[in-house]
């Protein structure tokens, strides 16, 4: 009776030279995308909900550091000021263009590309919509320091002027259903940090 034996050498090396192909096409795909978008401006084809937008390449963007209230959640309602969100990016971005700048994290489970977001101006969208009360400063995440202590600080902003989130009576969090008896101004505002 013959042993099976352990798989000879050369169908480990070949299963080697598999993976680290495979691992070099998949990071090369995202690097490449990165490299264009990182070197200029992009258009945007539109806005998905306060927090993510959709460029002409086709890629979802998130918005790295925030999280606007849902408006496109397919098992949950509208969330509370989540329209006036939606909107409030909608009116900064229009159809671009906007420069995408990257972090360590460059993919979300859902395989969006994570990005700090400049306007045309420079402003940085992410921290408008901190500023502009539309979403808590998300610091949980694995990002730069000083751009969480960025976003902090136009959290401190948004809340000592009630803006958004931090106008209404008992603050809710972002996943609260949609109020319709009461209804937020829902004009863009620019806002610039202290």
């Amino acid at each position: 009776m013959r042993l099976r034996r352990w798989p000879t050498a050369s169908w480990l090396i070949a299963a080697v030279v598999f993976g680290l192909l495979a691992f070099r096409l998949l990071n090369s795909e995202t690097k490449s995308l990165e490299g264009v978008f990182a070197e200029s401006f992009v258009g945007v084809e539109r806005v998905i909900d306060g927090d993510t937008i959709l460029v002409e390449s086709g890629q979802r963007v998130r918005l790295i550091g925030v999280d606007t209230p849902e408006t496109k959640h397919p098992d949950r309602p509208v969330e509370q000021l989540g329209k006036e969100a939606f909107h409030f990016t909608q009116s900064l971005v229009g159809d671009g263009p906007v420069r995408l700048e990257f972090d360590r994290e460059r993919r979300d489970p859902y395989r969006r590309l994570l990005a700090y977001v400049y306007l045309p101006d420079e402003r940085l969208l992410n921290e408008q919509l901190i500023l502009a009360g539309y979403s808590e400063a998300e610091t949980n995440f694995p990002f730069r320091s000083d751009m969480k202590r960025r976003f902090q600080q136009a959290e401190t902003v948004a809340r000592e002027a009630k803006r958004g989130l931090w106008s209404i009576d008992e603050h809710v969090e972002a996943s609260a259903p949609a109020v319709t008896s009461q209804s937020s101004s829902t004009q863009p505002v620019a806002v610039e940090a202290n």
